[in-house]
């Protein structure tokens, strides 16, 4: 046993001081974790005791600096640094947030700092500087409006009587952090107008000039697109060229979806990358146009600079998302990196990146599109590390069709590098995933790098001068190329395959993933343990709740006999329908079975429903002889009242288990810890 001990640790330490050189990546990875434990924490860390948790740290350090535990210290001040940040970012965020305790109507009034569409197309108000009556609210307000006033515009000052609702995590366990979300985005509350939209004139103070400015200049580009453009081809349009995606309609987002393509819709390092490339290429091309020009300058560098310039414009022009943040960032360090004669692609270069946003911006962690796209990042540079120089041997040199078909060839084998990367956040956030993204982006992916991003170069620079008439006609067309492709895809057999994989196997393979990606020596392998491990979870049993009801049983599940689980038929609210068909796997009850439920509400004898083991009157329904419940009013559970101000799951095995989706207890900054 002491001799394998013996092996094991020489293994660990002579790969560990081979792979010296890359140690830094490993600093991204350890802040954030540190991140990870602040959110993960059941309550609100005391400021001082992480204080202390610092203070006590730099003291063991400093008493065991002979100890040979350097890299041991360093890498827990990493972790306390990434905790402290995040805990430090919240408390400031706390101070420009308004707490809405509860459902409350108030008599608005704001700045437009910028105009929406919701999912039923009305509009939407993000309004600064609010106030109720005389008293100045703090944070931002999205109201959705009942009917439009032609006078709106961002930077204008309205006023109206307006329904609020605090910000409230999604009604299910574990899911997403809505409420979080809406926290760190300065949003206080959000509600609808319950009175015509009054323009009234702004108060002196001027305040997010800049932004309001920027998002007025969106506006202006996007009803300018849509007297242009059909509204099919306008929404992704609106998308590519400044960010907004609201304008697109729920059949081609699902399309884009289904097929693997959401991806384009999102202004990332797809679109960046192209853009500041061709910007590039451009210059130089320019640039040689003019001989005494080219032998006197280095077109290299002054091409490098103008694409920073013109890559930091789209940035603030798509609405400055964290993929577009994370790939100006690592767009930026690349052509820095070609100024200075450096190498600019490299793992070095990613976790550089990765490192900054968490730095400026801590929660964007716990973000889907932070942990994709740099999920994906990370692979292919990894990839192409250990590969590059394998697959330029098969690389054609003179036939020009063996070269098309080598790019598409690489095309599909970056797509599928990428794809697989970041399946388990797909199946962990979305419970789905696209089947054939890689066909999907096989037939999409040229039209989009020789077409699409072209046009939107092109677009981009003719709209400040009113020009872009026809190259919006040609965006238009090959927007319409790609949504007919996505439309054939997504309609394909078994499209999407759902599934789910638990917390604990997505952390098991980032991390073995992340390991398999950082190292070069031998030891890197061990990390494919670990993903092996991790995705097997995916067929571990896990609980499915009996029951799901919402606060104050304003909507009700139970699952039948066929363990499906359905809804019953009362009025419901669409939002939590589709958050729960999403996470739960919703299904509707049959024809017969709505009937026999809808009367048994009508009589006084107890009817059973078919398939399900429930008996209802017109008072009472009584679920698998355990609860009774009637909507909206009370709710036992073997003969118990059970409180259902919050909503929760019902679990029925040997023992009656009911969890709520908020407890109200150990609240947190960005929970609304308050009953409605």
């Amino acid at each position: 046993m002491k001799k394998l001990w013996q092996k094991f640790s020489k293994t660990i330490s002579d790969n560990f001081f081979a792979e010296e050189f890359r140690l830094l990546a490993c600093i991204p990875f350890l802040f954030a974790l540190g991140i990870a434990a602040y959110f993960a924490l059941p309550q609100e860390p005391s400021v001082w005791v992480s204080v202390g948790i610092l203070e006590l740290w730099l003291l063991l350090f400093y008493l065991c600096r002979y100890k040979n535990l350097h890299y041991f210290f360093i890498g827990g001040l990493i972790i306390i640094c990434g905790f402290l940040n995040i805990q430090a970012h919240t408390i400031y965020q706390e101070k420009y947030i308004e707490k809405i305790q509860a459902r409350e109507l108030t008599y608005l009034r704001g700045k437009i700092k910028d105009i929406s569409l919701s999912g039923k197309g009305k509009f939407r108000l993000m309004l600064s500087d609010a106030a109720d009556y005389d008293n100045q609210l703090k944070g931002n307000f999205r109201i959705t409006l009942n009917s439009e006033n032609p006078e709106i515009a961002i930077g204008k000052c309205v006023e109206m009587a307006a329904t609020l609702f605090p910000n409230r995590q999604l009604p299910i366990l574990n899911g997403f952090k809505l409420d979080r979300k809406y926290f760190y985005e300065d949003l206080s509350a959000i509600g609808y107008a319950n009175s015509e939209t009054f323009i009234i004139d702004c108060p002196q103070k001027e305040s997010n000039g800049f932004i309001s400015s920027i998002n007025m200049i969106r506006q202006q580009i996007i009803a300018y697109i849509g007297k242009i453009l059909p509204s099919n081809q306008a929404g992704i349009a609106d998308a590519l060229l400044v960010g907004e995606k609201t304008h697109i309609s729920p059949q081609i987002t699902d399309n884009y979806r289904n097929s693997g393509l959401a991806h384009f819709l999102s202004v990332s390092g797809l679109h960046l990358g192209a853009i500041a490339a061709l910007v590039f290429f451009l210059i130089r091309l320019l640039i040689s146009l003019f001989p005494t020009l080219a032998l006197r300058t280095d077109s290299k560098k002054i091409a490098a600079v103008i694409a920073i310039i013109f890559s930091g414009l789209y940035l603030l022009m798509s609405g400055m998302a964290i993929p577009a943040q994370r790939a100006f960032i690592m767009t930026t360090v690349v052509l820095v990196g070609i100024i200075f004669n450096r190498q600019a692609i490299s793992m070095r270069m990613v976790n550089f990146a990765a490192l900054v946003i968490l730095i400026i911006e801590p929660q964007t962690l716990v973000s889907v599109s932070f942990q994709m796209s740099f999920a994906a990042v990370y692979a292919l540079v990894a990839f192409y590390e250990t590969y590059a120089v394998e697959l330029s041997r098969f690389a054609p040199k003179h036939n020009f069709v063996l070269k098309i078909l080598w790019y598409l060839a690489n095309l599909v084998l970056a797509d599928f590098i990428a794809s697989l990367a970041t399946l388990p956040f797909a199946l962990y956030h979305f419970h789905r995933v696209a089947v054939y993204t890689s066909l999907g982006n096989l037939l999409a992916g040229p039209l989009i790098g020789l077409w699409i991003m072209p046009a939107v170069l092109i677009c981009l620079m003719t709209l400040p001068l009113h020009l872009a008439f026809y190259p919006l006609k040609v965006l238009g067309t090959g927007i319409e190329i790609i949504n007919n492709i996505t439309d054939y895809v997504s309609h394909l057999p078994y499209s999407v395959w759902c599934d789910s994989i638990p917390f604990i196997g997505m952390i098991l393979i980032v991390c073995g993933a992340y390991w398999l990606c950082i190292w070069q020596q031998p030891w890197r392998s061990w990390g494919i343990l670990l993903v092996i491990i991790g995705a097997l979870s995916i067929f571990l049993p896990r609980p499915m709740p009996d029951m799901v009801f919402s606060d104050n049983l304003t909507d009700i599940a139970i699952r039948d006999n066929r363990n499906n689980l359905v809804w019953l038929p009362y009025k419901r609210n669409a939002w939590l329908q589709n958050i729960w068909k999403e996470n739960l796997n919703l299904t509707e009850m049959s024809e017969k079975q709505k009937k026999q439920f809808k009367q048994s509400l009508k009589g006084d004898e107890k009817q059973k429903i078919d398939d399900i083991d429930l008996i209802c009157d017109n008072k009472t329904c009584v679920y698998k002889s355990k609860i009774e419940f009637t909507p909206n009013k009370l709710l036992k559970i073997e003969g118990i009242d059970a409180d259902t101000s919050n909503g929760g799951y019902i679990y029925l095995n040997d023992k009656v288990k009911i969890k709520p989706f908020n407890t109200g207890k150990n609240c947190r900054p960005w929970q609304n810890c308050y009953k409605n």
